[in-house]
């Protein structure tokens, strides 16, 4: 029933999974090159390999498309900015994905020169951060007790941290572009992070639906099993592709090995998301 559930909202599930992952990875990749610069001779190669977690971020954008159901509904959608949670989230995520997009080809243009990644960088992780808690708070609905949680924001948030991380560390390995010790521990530390986070809500979100259920009559035990077993495999995925990308010091194939599990991980954290809600969330109204 849970993977039923979340697969009747596979658009929206790729969409909150790839559009916050692709725009903290452009953020992180402009940071590292910005503040942190460590090798010169692969500077227009990791340019080009910019395009990597751009296509993520415009794969999301196709995907919103789907669910919207016609293009055209997006302007229907931007009537509600400032007091619709869903507008606001449209909002941002287009603002993001337009400044994610110029970065990119300027990238492929012409470069940019430190200064120009640091700029970029600072912008963007901004935005990737608003991206990640508005797709996060667009879900919060007093009406329904399992929805109207901070985990919504921060479990996007660990998402966007964690995928983001390894994707600009797979990016920059293909490019072979060697990363420093600062630069290293900066993507390493916001994986870390966004590792936490992601397991942290995956507890927290599991207890509040048990709870809602318990107060409801009982939820198939079968959901709460799913639940469970999708929450491992997010877990287990997402600490073993950390791993993996931690110990590859910049060998293209395992950092690419290292994001793919990673980015399986997350969208099994985004199946337990629309499952479990969708089961137990909306049997409150």
């Amino acid at each position: 029933m849970l993977f039923e559930n979340a697969s009747a909202e596979l658009a929206l599930l790729l969409f909150t999974l790839l559009v916050p992952v692709g725009v903290m990875a452009l953020a992180l990749m402009a940071c590292t090159r910005g503040f942190l610069a460590a090798d010169g001779g692969a500077a227009r190669a990791a340019d080009r390999l910019a395009t990597l977690p751009a296509v993520v971020m415009i794969a999301g954008l196709v995907c919103s498309f789907f669910h919207l159901g016609a293009p055209a509904h997006v302007f229907g959608m931007m009537a509600g900015l400032g007091h619709s949670p869903l507008s606001n989230e449209i909002i941002v995520a287009a603002i993001a994905i337009v400044i994610g997009v110029v970065y990119w080809v300027i990238c492929l243009a012409k470069g940019l020169n430190a200064g120009g990644h640091k700029a970029f960088g600072i912008v963007l992780l901004v935005a990737a951060v608003a991206c990640a808690v508005f797709t996060g708070t667009a879900y919060s609905m007093p009406t329904i007790p399992t929805w109207d949680t901070p985990y919504n924001w921060v479990g996007q948030l660990g998402l966007a941290l964690l995928g983001g991380a390894v994707l600009a560390g797979a990016s920059l390995a293909v490019a072979g572009y060697e990363l420093d010790k600062r630069a290293r521990c900066l993507l390493l530390g916001c994986g870390a992070v966004g590792l936490v986070a992601v397991a942290a809500v995956l507890i927290g979100q599991g207890a509040v639906a048990g709870a809602a259920a318990g107060s409801l009559g009982g939820l198939p035990a079968a959901v709460m099993a799913d639940y469970a077993s999708a929450g491992i495999g997010c877990v287990v995925l997402c600490a073993a592709g950390y791993a993996l990308w931690a110990c590859s010091r910049d060998r293209a194939a395992l950092a690419c090995v290292a994001a793919v599990c990673v980015l399986v991980g997350l969208a099994l954290m985004r199946v337990d998301f629309y499952g479990v809600f969708l089961s137990a969330g909306l049997a409150w109204l």
